[in-house]
């Protein structure tokens, strides 16, 4: 079973199971320890929670959802370009579903999202090279785009001059194309194989020579796979405008919860806040940047000029509509797909 196949490869000791769900524990208390003193002085909440704004907070979970369904297309495209014409359906379940995991689990939420993501295209016939190429490239293409766009974000809110997010956002995007060019090539994979095994022959399992034998030959295959796929420029160009849009879908997102809750929005603010929350995901401490992904927007979106209650509602309305909510479809995404399976 795919998520059995997910979980197994995230395994680890026990004592750091413990430790990975006491920091998600501490990282939700800290949420709480930042939200619950401001959302207690407000006058009459109920009747500022009902004046809610639902038209923009309807926009906004919407959004949300459309995010993710966008990133499922990018990976579906990256699919297609390798010969794989899954049903767009298909592509968005798994997607969903490996969101859920990756967005759950403490830690290695991530890899196991991808273990997951990757198993399920396997047993959907997509083979083993092309469903990692699809779901690494889908990862690390949308990353590079938003660290390339970080500088300008921060440039536009006073915190870098122009002339030096320029230069960042070009030595980003230099790096992202010779890492990419890189891995293109044939000869690279073929080193980045023959390392990933000599690495693996010193670990315990790896002293077993049928394994490193068979190991070996499993890990070449992939890679070379993985080298015969060339996408052309032009689907290069689409695949980071629809990694784009994604982005943009979950920063309007934001903006809609913040409308939501008050008239205006403090746009330099926002969009920080956004890469904060960014941030606190990448770290991978906590589910979903749990804990530190709220204080850095409370924190803020405050500091912009918005009111610290109109901003707490705010940032509990956005972990909702592009966290609480994305994950709950996701995982009956699977309670669905399992009873179809069975």
């Amino acid at each position: 079973m795919a998520l059995w196949t997910a979980l197994k490869s995230a395994r680890r000791s026990r004592w750091r199971l413990v430790a990975d769900w006491v920091l998600a524990a501490a990282g939700l208390g800290v949420a709480v320890w930042q939200l619950t003193p401001t959302l207690a002085t407000t006058d009459d909440l109920g009747a500022r929670l009902a004046s809610l704004r639902w038209g923009w907070l309807g926009m906004g979970v919407a959004s949300g959802m459309a995010s993710l369904a966008a990133y499922g297309e990018l990976q579906r495209l990256l699919l297609v370009s390798g010969g794989n014409r899954l049903r767009s359906t298909t592509v968005q379940a798994v997607n969903f579903v490996g969101n859920a995991i990756a967005q759950s689990v403490p830690s290695a939420g991530a890899t196991a999202g991808v273990a997951y993501t990757v198993a399920a295209l396997r047993r959907r016939g997509v083979d083993t090279g092309l469903s990692l190429w699809a779901t690494t490239v889908a990862a690390i293409l949308s990353a590079s785009l938003l660290l390339a766009a970080a500088p300008f974000a921060l440039a536009f809110d006073g915190l870098l001059g122009w002339w030096p997010a320029t230069g960042l956002a070009c030595a980003i995007t230099l790096l992202t194309g010779a890492a990419g060019w890189l891995i293109d090539r044939p000869a690279s994979l073929a080193w980045v194989s023959r390392q990933t095994v000599a690495i693996a022959r010193h670990l315990p399992i790896g002293r077993l020579r049928r394994w490193a034998a068979a190991g070996s030959q499993a890990t070449g295959r992939i890679f070379a796979r993985i080298a015969r796929l060339r996408p052309r420029s032009r689907e290069w160009a689409w695949f980071a405008a629809v990694a784009a849009v994604s982005w943009v879908l979950d920063l309007w997102t934001l903006a809609c919860c913040g409308l939501a809750a008050a008239e205006s929005v403090p746009w330099p603010a926002l969009i920080v806040g956004f890469l904060a929350v960014q941030a606190s995901i990448g770290i991978q401490l906590t589910p979903n940047g749990a804990g530190p992904a709220e204080t850095a927007l409370l924190a803020t979106l405050t500091a912009g000029g918005l009111a610290a209650p109109t901003a707490a509602i705010a940032v509990l309305l956005y972990r909702c509509a592009s966290w609480l909510l994305p994950t709950a479809a996701g995982w009956l995404t699977f309670l669905a797909v399992s009873h179809h399976d069975r």
